[in-house]
């Protein structure tokens, strides 16, 4: 899934609604925040996309593994 069509889920509640019904779990929130939170540093503060995953990792208390599960669940895989 690319983050446009997340960030259009999320906008719409479709997320919300699956999450309330038990289709999704907390994960895809956890995932798409950490996405953009990378892309973000990347883009405001110029450092690579290395620096950012591990810099997410102590941010999120995430293991850097899981940093990057999220980062590819989001990439346009066109």
């Amino acid at each position: 899934m690319n983050i446009q069509l997340a960030n259009t889920l999320f906008d719409e509640g479709v997320f919300s609604a699956m999450f309330k019904a038990g289709f999704i779990t907390v994960k895809v929130f956890t995932y798409r925040e950490i996405y953009l939170w990378v892309q973000a540093q990347m883009k405001t503060r110029g450092i690579s996309k290395r620096q950012a995953v591990l810099e997410a990792e102590i941010k999120f208390g995430k293991d850097e593994r899981t940093i990057w599960r999220a980062l590819n669940s989001f990439e346009d895989n066109n």
